[in-house]
């Protein structure tokens, strides 16, 4: 099955593909299905797009099949939170919220990495796609505050998207891009500026010690939106900016 899948993926625009593109669809609305019927399903569903389909177009350009298997990624998400997060009576007192108790883990962090790997990728419709995917599962059912989240991925989100604003791979999604780093860095702003942004500077390669120390004096504390934004925006512009100096400089000449 496996190899007929890949043959059937791999031809873009061919039946097979948009067979597998219908399949894709059809699970769609099976998973937003409310009540109990199809929720024993969810386990072999979240497999066939992790285990089968899934591997097939990570790292090849399978737009179509990308963006369908995406969104029935998010649906599986959205409309089956509770497969993965149950709500205890226990309520936190200190942050007045019920803790939620994770479950399937295993699944859920490789969606989670998918997702990350995405936006390492050139197609900026799926990037855009998926960056609207995780902002939306973040105002309605608060993913960034997840303890999984929080703890093990929210400052590798953060880099990735940091790192696409340097390349300017995806330049017209900067504003958004933007919000997003703001939406996760303001779940922990201490650790953010304290612990990711000086080891941002110090795994930045083209820059010296000198001009990483100016970049991280320069990143003020702001801690709402607008101010948040433009001093990312800046950062990335003035690293970019001394990398473009250093590689034009002749070797022995002293830096800016």
């Amino acid at each position: 099955m496996g190899e007929q899948l890949a043959e059937s993926i791999l031809h873009e625009g061919s039946t097979g593909c948009r067979v597998v593109e219908k399949f894709l669809k059809i699970l769609q609305v099976v998973v937003q299905e409310p009540g109990q019927v199809f929720k024993p399903f969810l386990p072999s569903i979240i497999a066939l797009c992790m285990e089968q389909v899934y591997p097939i177009i990570a790292e090849r350009p399978s737009p179509d099949v990308k963006a369908e298997l995406f969104e029935l990624l998010f649906r599986t998400l959205h409309h089956n939170w509770r497969y993965f997060f149950k709500s205890t009576v226990l309520a936190s007192v200190q942050r007045g919220i019920a803790e939620e108790q994770m479950e399937n883990e295993p699944q859920f962090s490789a969606i989670m990495q998918a997702f990350g790997q995405s936006f390492l990728q050139p197609d900026i419709h799926l990037f855009k796609q998926n960056l609207f995917y995780l902002e939306t599962l973040n105002s309605k059912q608060k993913l960034y505050h997840k303890k999984i989240f929080r703890t093990t991925m929210l400052f590798q989100f953060v880099n990735v998207l940091l790192q696409v604003l340097v390349h300017k791979s995806h330049d017209l999604l900067q504003e958004e891009i933007g919000i997003a780093i703001y939406n996760m860095a303001s779940v922990d702003f201490d650790g953010f500026f304290a612990a990711f942004l000086p080891e941002f500077l110090t795994s930045c390669d083209g820059v010296d010690a000198n001009q990483k120390n100016v970049l991280g004096r320069n990143f003020k504390m702001d801690r709402d939106l607008p101010s948040f934004t433009q001093n990312v925006h800046r950062l990335v512009n003035d690293l970019r900016y001394y990398r473009l100096c250093n590689h034009s400089l002749p070797p022995g000449t002293v830096k800016l």
